[in-house]
Order: structure tokens, then C-alpha cells, then sequence
């Protein structure tokens, strides 16, 4: 009784320690495993063999590579590819896609050989049925095929092939006959592609050449056509324009004055006529006023300055604007309104006693009279040549005041003009521009290219991989077939377990009568079965744990050479059939032959196989 409470204890206290639990499922796990070991045992080692052996026929994907280098000369840096933009920079880059073009991979499989036994005609040629041959081979192949390129920099392109594919024959060949096709293509294609390209842009230089001379002579023609617009600058007309009109107010201004000083010099030659003066006694020759010395002596100065001015503005080319003729013009005015002054005194003084103040030589007054009166009809000639000349240039600056006038009613519709015919020159201009400096681009490499020095190809290494296939892994097979086995062993242990219905314990046959056990009798084994039990344990159960492991060892290791070193795979396979060969091959005495006379040698033998 004591004994019992102490097991409960125990038993009590074991319940209460972490991991209780998992450890009586660690403990039925391990006591079912025991129980029914050969229920998982034979079927874990036949399913991981079968799975090993069935990873013999899975599809393996094999993976060869090779690169090589393209080194590009600088001229090939902006050399235009197209007639539009693009350039070298981006056609660099997706040069690589001619590696698998339909073009390529044709040739490529016909330089392999892949298609010597394609249908042909006489002339040795490909036949349609060879050539769909032919394409289909060289797009399934194209399709293993992958290009990747790096550029080490601007001027050197590193391009990587890589074939992935189900053959482990054809990987490498296959990569390095496309890199040397591709290679072979691509410099015959820079060539033929620079030669047209250069003569496309030589006929288009041309065209544009003539088109911008024509454009500039449109131009040039519509200029002449409206000397007064300038395109540019529209407001430019009215500028013109005021510096006409104030031209115009300039010599209106300097004809007034001419005009005034005409009247002056007449006034005053017919002051200084003798025949005046001698019979109207210093009166004029309608009877009017009369003039003093003192007037004449102020109209001989003001007329001094007169030809002092016109002295300066013809010999020393000064305008009206000269600091020197603005002096004299402030002393002619004054002098004038002194004149005036002089005039209106005159008028208002008595003749007599103007006679009285005027003590004077006759004589002497009527020569220099008759002097001054030829100087005054000199200077008369002169000045009415002025204004004759002032006329005219009036005249000249009404006809461009009148032409500038009508042109700037039109200015809107010649600067539209101008513009369509400017916008036509700066198009042509632009065009003719670049097809210059694309062909500036080209020449330059079409002769690197005729001295080998556009594109330099360097092939590097044979091509490596492709006999050690990538895809599956030997690790993956034999982690794959061995949880395949444990899983298939473990369901078979459960299955055993659900239908196994065999008394174990006394325990078992009480709980399922329901009763108490009063005593058990342990199993009777005699003899015999101690001999069994020792001829199985030692014997039966020894060979078959070893044929089971050793064939799941065996075909295991099959399944990771035939991946890791398929030649060594290959060459353990060969074993069995050199062996059958090599005892099919043995030759055998017949039993009907003479003796002494090998078969082989019978005569009729020989006969025998040469018979048709």
C-alpha cells in the first residue's frame, strides 16, 4: 500500500516538471517506432529508393557561359545610328539582341552542323521543309539563350552569353559559335550600316544645301523689295520716319533763313544802288524810308557773319549744332534785332536831321556803294542757289516721308512675310547644320573602321559549364527523398498503430473487459522458439536491414553522382552493360562443326553474309 501511494507520488510529481508533456509524446513516439519498426523501417527505405531512383528521369538544366570584350573607339561615342537622334550611346546597348535574331541563330546552326541531315536539293541548298527545320531549331536554341552586357566604361562593353537548356552536349559550342557569329556579323553590319548612312546624308546635305539657297535668295529678293522694313525691328520705321520729319523742320528752318538773309541782301543792294542814292539821296527807290549809315554799318555785320557761317558749314563741314555757329547765330539775332531797332528809330527821325548827322565824301561812298553793291549780287547768287538746293532736298524728304508713310501701312503684312520667309531660312539653316555635324560624326568612323580600329573584339576564354547540371540540386533530391521515406515510414506506423487489435499487456486486456486481472501467465516459449527467435534476430533480420540500407545507399549515391559527376555516373552504368557485351560478344564452339575447324572460319559463313 505504502509501495502504490509512493508510485502516485512519483508518477504526481513527474506531471508537475516542464516539458511533461512533450516528453510522453517523445516516449509513445519513440515506443510506437519500437512496436512497429518494420512498418516504417521497409517502407522508408523502398519509397527513398524509388524516389531516388525516379530523380534519374527528372529534366536537368545545364548552364554553359562565355563573354567577350568590345572595345569602341572614341568617334563612336556620339556617332548618330539612325536619321533621327539616337546615337551609338543607346544602340550600344540593344546591339546585343542580334546575339539571338532569327539571322543569327540560322547561321549558327548550320556552322554547328546541327542541320546536315535537313532535306537539300541538288545544288546542296536547304530545301523549305530544311529551312523550317532550320528556324525552328534556331529559336528553340535562341530561347536558352541570355545576353547580359556591363560597360566598364565609355568606351569598353563587356558581353556576357549564357545558354541554359535541357542538352549538356551543345551548351558550350552553342555559346561560342554565336559569340564568334555575332562578332563576324557585327563588324561586316558597322560597315555596310556607316557606308549607307554616309551616303544618305551626302544626298541630304545636298538637298538642304539647295534649300537654303533658296531660301536666302528669297529673302535677300523680299530685302531688296522693301528696303524700309526691317524684320527685326519693326519700330524702326517710325525712328525713320522722325528723323525725316525732323530733317523736314531742319531745312524748312534753314530755308527761312536763307530766305531771310535773300531778303536782306537784296534790301540791301538796293540800299547800295547808286543811282538810288545819288538820285533819291539816300532814299529807296519805291520812295519809302531812308535808310542811316548807322543801319547799313549793323546789315554789313549781320552780313559778315552770314558768310562766316556758310564759310564754316561748307569748308569745315559744321552743322548748325557747332558750339562756334551757335555763337555767330546768337551775334547775327542780336544784331538783327538791333537792325530793328536801328529801322524803327530811322522811321521815326526826321530826314533832315538824319541828313545832318551824315558828314560823308559823295564820291568816296558811291565807289565803295558800287563795291559792296557787286559783293551783295554775288552773295544773291549764292544763297538763291542755297534755297534752290533746299527745294530739292524738301523734295527728296517728301518722296521718303511719302514711301516711308506707305510702308508702315504695311508694316504688318511684310513682318508676317519676313517671317514665313526667315522661319523657311532658319529651317534650312538648322537641317543643312545637322547633317553637317552627323557627317562630321560618320567620315571619322568609316576611316577608324578601314583601319581596324572602330571596333576591337577581344573573345577571351572557351566557353565553361555545361556537363554539372544546375537544376535539380543533389542536396534538394536527397533531402526530397529522404522526408518522402520518413513521411511514408511515419504513415505506415500511424495505419499499423489504428489496425493492430494484438493484446500487449495485462493492462490492455483489463481495460477492454472492464474487470480486474487476478494473475497473468507470461508467454510459454519453448525450444523451437528460442531457435526462431535467434535464426530471425541474428539472421533474417541482420540481411534484411543491410539489402535495405544498401540499396537505398546505393541508389542515393547514384542519384548524387548522376548530378555532381555525371561522368562518373555514366561509367559505374557502364559497368553492367560492358559485362553483358562482353558475354554476348564471347564466341562459342557449334556443335555441329568438324572437329578441329573453328565456326568462324567456315567458309560458308562468310558466304552466308555476303549473300544478298
Amino acid at each position: 500500500m505504502g509501495a502504490t501511494s509512493l508510485g502516485r507520488a512519483d508518477q504526481s510529481l513527474d506531471d508537475d516538471r516542464p516539458f511533461a508533456e512533450i516528453r510522453r509524446s517523445l516516449h509513445d513516439v519513440v515506443r510506437l517506432l519500437s512496436l512497429h519498426r518494420w512498418m516504417f523501417f521497409i517502407p522508408f527505405c523502398v519509397v527513398s529508393c524509388g524516389a531516388f531512383i525516379g530523380s534519374f528521369y527528372l529534366p536537368r538544366t545545364y548552364r554553359a557561359t562565355t563573354s567577350f570584350e568590345v572595345r569602341n573607339d572614341p568617334v563612336m561615342s556620339n556617332l548618330p545610328m539612325s536619321a533621327g537622334a539616337a546615337s551609338y550611346k543607346f544602340f550600344r546597348k540593344t546591339m546585343v539582341r542580334d546575339l539571338t535574331s532569327a539571322e543569327s541563330m540560322a547561321e549558327v546552326v548550320e556552322n554547328l552542323g546541327l542541320v546536315d541531315d535537313a532535306e537539300r536539293d541538288a545544288n546542296g541548298e536547304l530545301t523549305p521543309q530544311g529551312i523550317r527545320t532550320r528556324d525552328s531549331l534556331a529559336r528553340s536554341l535562341g530561347s536558352n539563350l541570355s545576353i547580359s552586357t556591363v560597360s566598364a566604361s565609355e568606351l569598353v562593353d563587356v558581353v556576357k552569353i549564357t545558354y541554359t537548356g535541357p542538352d549538356p552536349t551543345i551548351g558550350k559550342r552553342l555559346v561560342d559559335e554565336a559569340k564568334r557569329t555575332y562578332i563576324r556579323r557585327t563588324g561586316i553590319w558597322i560597315h555596310e550600316f556607316l557606308v549607307r548612312q554616309r551616303d544618305y546624308f551626302l544626298r541630304e546635305a545636298e538637298e538642304a544645301g539647295a534649300e537654303v539657297l533658296r531660301t536666302k535668295r528669297e529673302e535677300i529678293q523680299l530685302r531688296l523689295d522693301n528696303p524700309h522694313v526691317n524684320p527685326t525691328d519693326p519700330g524702326e520705321i517710325s525712328v525713320k520716319l522722325a528723323q525725316l520729319e525732323a530733317e523736314r523742320r531742319d531745312l524748312l528752318l534753314r530755308r527761312r533763313e536763307y530766305q531771310a538773309e535773300l531778303n536782306a541782301q537784296r534790301q540791301l543792294l538796293a540800299v547800295t544802288n547808286p543811282q538810288i542814292v545819288k538820285t533819291s539821296e539816300n532814299v529807296d527807290a519805291s520812295g519809302g524810308e531812308f535808310i542811316s549809315l548807322e543801319a547799313l554799318a549793323i546789315a554789313d555785320q549781320i552780313q559778315h557773319i552770314r558768310g562766316t557761317v556758310n564759310q564754316l558749314r561748307e569748308k569745315r563741314g559744321m552743322t548748325d549744332q557747332h558750339p562756334k555757329i551757335k555763337e555767330l547765330v546768337v551775334d547775327r539775332r542780336r544784331l538783327e534785332q538791333q537792325l530793328a531797332r536801328q529801322r524803327m528809330v530811322d522811321r521815326q527821325t526826321p530826314v533832315d536831321e538824319i541828313k545832318s548827322r551824315q558828314i560823308f565824301d559823295s564820291s568816296s561812298v558811291l565807289s565803295s556803294l558800287r563795291g559792296e553793291q557787286a559783293r551783295f549780287g554775288v552773295q544773291i547768287v549764292a544763297q538763291t542757289g542755297k534755297i534752290k538746293e533746299i527745294d530739292i532736298s524738301l523734295k527728296t524728304n517728301q518722296a521718303a516721308l511719302d514711301e516711308l508713310r506707305g510702308a508702315k501701312e504695311q508694316v504688318f503684312e511684310k513682318q508676317e512675310e519676313f517671317a514665313d520667309v526667315l522661319g523657311s531660312v532658319k529651317i534650312a539653316k538648322q537641317r543643312h547644320a545637322r547633317i553637317s555635324s552627323t557627317l562630321e560624326k560618320i567620315l571619322p568612323a568609316i576611316k577608324a573602321l578601314e583601319q581596324n580600329r572602330l571596333l576591337q573584339f577581344s573573345e577571351g576564354q572557351p566557353a565553361r559549364g555545361g556537363s554539372i547540371p544546375i537544376s535539380p540540386k543533389a542536396s534538394t533530391i536527397l533531402l526530397l527523398s529522404l522526408v518522402a521515406g520518413l513521411a511514408v515510414g511515419a504513415v505506415f506506423v500511424v495505419l499499423a498503430e489504428v489496425f493492430d487489435h494484438v493484446y500487449r499487456s495485462s493492462g490492455q486486456v483489463a481495460r477492454s473487459l472492464g474487470l480486474p486481472l487476478l494473475e497473468a501467465i507470461d508467454e510459454i516459449v519453448t525450444a523451437t522458439d528460442r531457435r526462431r527467435y535467434m535464426v530471425y534476430h541474428a539472421v533474417v533480420s541482420p540481411i534484411l536491414v543491410i539489402l535495405c540500407l544498401g540499396l537505398t545507399g546505393l541508389t542515393g549515391s547514384m542519384a548524387y553522382l548522376s548530378i555532381t559527376q555525371p561522368w562518373t555516373y555514366e561509367r559505374i552504368r557502364s559497368i553492367p552493360n560492358a559485362a553483358l557485351d562482353l558475354f554476348y560478344d564471347t564466341p562459342a564452339v557449334a556443335e555441329d562443326a568438324p572437329p578441329g575447324i573453328d565456326p568462324l572460319d567456315d567458309p560458308l559463313n562468310d558466304l552466308d553474309q555476303n549473300d544478298p
